[in-house]
């Protein structure tokens, strides 16, 4: 076991100032840690008992439930959809290949489960006159023929003589939709992976029965795509010749009018109607390339315009860039002002040979700029004369698009006549067309599914799963027994290990004492076996208690409880009497005037005891009262002041100083004393006597102490400034430990003979 710091004692002066949490941090407790897969599958384990009995009880509920249910038989067709049907007419039809979507597919499917193939089936297998698909012709079960109120009430009080007698034809449609309703129940249509086939499974208790139906089914089906494929070719060919008399009369109507129109206007085949369409097409396209030429000079011009307004020079138009005779004069003002800076170096800016040289340069300039504008005056010409062109073609094709208006008048409602003759015409080759083909197609009419597969009367029955439905049972009962063990440990208030008092109280745990089984009490049990597992624990008590005052062992000891039924007096008795047989001093003394039970427990009279001691009020007379009061047990040598005949002075004195002046003239001729009090929710004194003593040592029963009972008790002792030793984990089962830790509460090995062998009693 992991001893923690010891706790220290706070001095009395200093006020308690309670946190919002349950405790000040007495000693830091260790974090609680996160619950993992171990503490899962340990909480399983634990539980497993209950998780087996649920998962059994609920596995013969399922076999239960198994051989209840009826047993059928299920027998399966299968029909193979989208079959290439034969189309003699068309060659790429009788090729080619029908691959139907999986939309298709299910429709068929919900076809094959229609309610007029399902009625089909009972008229044809007479299913209603069998009791297995016509409930009305089964027999009630017995209770339902119990509970039947007509057999126990007068006809007079059920019947209404307002009602009318019941339409014959109106029960026997109610006895048909009956009968297909438990069969549709009985038919399970599906689609065999991702392929065109659809497996048709009927259930019957009957195995014939059952194929009877499946195959009767995917006849049903596809007789009924023949059938609607020849009426459908039949109405087809009914409408093709209604419409093909109609489309003649259309057609010989409208040739009619086209003749007519052509007469009254003139417009017959061969005029130069098409001519003046022609010249307007070409003008349209000269006109588009005049007006692009037009467009094209005049932005030329406006550009040279512009550039000669802001002032810069002309040579940026491209006509003066290209011109030859531009080009010439430039190479001559280059040559001349290459001379004067030649000339310019020798001589002043007054020689006459310079001043020829600025002459030449001058003149070459001039005509340079008169060149220029030249060519601007072209480019001014060439604009206008590119509008003259494009203002002169657009005379000609407005004069020609005026011409063509009336003859376009005239033979708009002509080509409306001849289209509308056209359409009648290629109508009725196509409607003709068609019913050549049409005719005589009903012989060759074929269903577009294949039955590929009868069904065979079944050998197995197929319903129900029974070992699915035991292992179903049983799986689901395992998963409820999880689900139940996981609330019920969790639902568990009480502490099963030591860290757990440590985590929620903060107290250190000093020693797990284990339950003693047999006749054994636990008194003897210390005498006849000092080396057992019990013995071990008191002895971890009394080294935790040693060590949990720094300076020198505690001398007065006070156990408390939180509620009775701890454990706490057979506690504070074997643990004493274990210390006084090897050779300590030891009292016991009996606070719990309530149900005192130390000398029940040691066997001695409760006459006289504490409340008659903390009644004296001579001081000089109380050692030899407490003489009179100790009873000494003989086997061990323990000292015990019971709790005596407790009146309403001695219950005030209990928690008064003469009771701390009590301790205080026996501590010195004990080297502990053990006091037993009543529990904390109980009792009112304990709180007062948990502040006379050295230490004070809470006792919690193993799986009963709730954790809310353990933290007010706790609370409450705080709040008089006890000071703590830890907490005693009383009557831990073992086996039971096992099952909340990693490990055994106690570990043995060989222990010496004497150990084993000594009678101690």
């Amino acid at each position: 076991m992991h001893l923690p710091d010891r706790l220290i004692a706070r001095s009395p002066q200093q006020p308690t100032l309670l946190a919002p949490q349950l405790m000040p941090p007495l000693y830091s407790a260790a974090p609680p840690t996160q619950t993992g897969i171990l503490d899962l599958l340990l909480q399983l384990w634990r539980q497993k008992v209950l998780i087996l009995s649920i998962g059994l009880f609920c596995a013969a509920i399922a076999v239960l439930v198994a051989r209840a249910m009826p047993v059928y038989y299920i027998a399966e067709a299968r029909v193979l959809v989208g079959v290439p049907l034969l189309r003699v007419m068309n060659i790429e039809a009788v090729m080619a290949d029908i691959n139907p979507d999986a939309e298709r597919i299910q429709n068929e499917g919900y076809i094959v489960q229609s309610r007029a193939l399902a009625e089909q089936v009972v008229g044809q297998l007479g299913l209603d006159e069998d009791p297995e698909f016509n409930p009305l012709l089964q027999a009630k079960p017995l209770w339902r023929r119990l509970l039947d109120l007509s057999r126990y009430l007068p006809d007079a009080w059920l019947s209404d003589s307002a009602d009318k007698p019941a339409d014959p034809a109106a029960q026997a449609r109610f006895e048909t939709d009956t009968v297909i309703d438990t069969l549709l129940s009985r038919l399970d249509v599906s689609t065999l992976g991702r392929s065109h086939v659809l497996s048709i499974q009927a259930k019957a208790q009957d195995p014939s029965r059952a194929a009877s139906i499946a195959n009767a089914f995917a006849d049903a089906y596809l007789a009924r795509q023949r059938l609607e494929k020849v009426k459908a070719n039949d109405e087809a060919e009914q409408f093709l010749t209604d419409r093909i008399a109609t489309l003649r009369q259309q057609v010989e109507k409208a040739d009619q009018a086209v003749e007519d129109y052509r007469r009254q206007n003139g417009l017959y085949k061969g005029a130069s109607v098409g001519v003046t369409t022609q010249q307007l097409t070409e003008l349209n396209t000269q006109l588009i390339v005049a007006q692009t030429a037009k467009a094209e000079t005049e932005a030329r011009l406006s550009e040279a315009q512009s550039l000669k307004k802001t002032g810069i020079a002309g040579e940026s138009v491209p006509e003066v860039l290209n011109s030859p005779v531009i080009q010439s004069f430039k190479q001559q003002q280059v040559e001349a002002e290459r001379r004067l800076a030649d000339l310019s170096s020798n001589f002043g800016p007054q020689h006459p040979r310079i001043l020829s040289a600025r002459a030449e340069i001058a003149g070459i300039r001039g005509r340079l700029r008169q060149e220029m504008d030249h060519i601007i005056d072209g480019l001014r010409h060439e604009a206008r004369t590119a509008d003259a062109r494009y203002q002169a073609l657009r005379q000609n094709f407005d004069r020609l698009q005026s011409r063509q208006a009336g003859v376009n008048e005239k033979s708009i409602k002509l080509e409306s006549l001849e289209r509308e003759a056209a359409v009648n015409h290629n109508l009725l080759d196509q409607v003709m067309g068609r019913a050549k083909e049409t005719f005589g197609q009903d012989r060759l009419q074929r269903p577009n599914g294949q039955l590929i597969s009868t069904a065979p009367p079944p050998i197995a029955p197929g319903f129900p799963p029974r070992i699915l439905i035991v292992f179903l049972g049983a799986a689901g009962g395992i998963l409820i027994g999880v689900m139940i063990a996981l609330l019920r440990d969790n639902a568990d208030r009480s502490f099963r290990r030591g860290d757990q008092i440590e985590a929620y109280t903060g107290l250190p745990v000093l020693a797990l004492i284990p339950a003693l089984k047999g006749r054994m009490t636990a008194l003897a049990h210390v005498l006849r076996q000092p080396f057992s597992p019990y013995s071990e624990a008191l002895r971890k008590l009394y080294i935790g208690l040693e060590l949990s005052q720094a300076k020198a062992s505690p001398k007065t000891i006070l156990f408390a409880s939180a509620v009775p039924g701890e454990g706490k007096s057979v506690l504070v008795a074997s643990f004493g009497r274990l210390l006084a047989s090897q050779g300590h001093r030891i009292l016991l003394i009996d606070c719990d005037w309530r149900s005192p039970r130390l000398h029940r427990l040691l066997q001695c009279g409760n006459r006289y005891g504490l409340a008659d001691l903390i009644s004296e009020d001579d001081e000089q007379t109380l050692g030899h009262a407490a003489g009179q009061a100790i009873v000494t047990d003989a086997l061990s040598g323990l000292d015990l002041i019971p709790a005596g005949q407790f009146t309403a002075q001695s219950m005030r004195n209990l928690g008064g100083d003469r009771m701390q002046r009590l301790l205080h003239s026996l501590s010195g001729r004990y080297d502990m004393i053990l006091l037993d009090a009543a529990p904390v929710l109980v009792g009112a004194e304990v709180l007062t006597l948990a502040r006379m003593v050295d230490k004070v040592a809470l006792s919690v029963r193993w799986g009963h102490t709730r954790r809310e009972a353990v933290g007010e008790a706790l609370k409450s002792l705080i709040d008089v400034q006890a000071d703590f030793a830890g907490a005693v984990l009383t009557r831990v089962d073992p086996k039971g430990y096992r099952k909340y830790a990693y490990g055994h509460l106690n570990y043995e090995y060989e222990r010496p003979v004497l150990a084993r062998s000594g009678n101690w009693s």
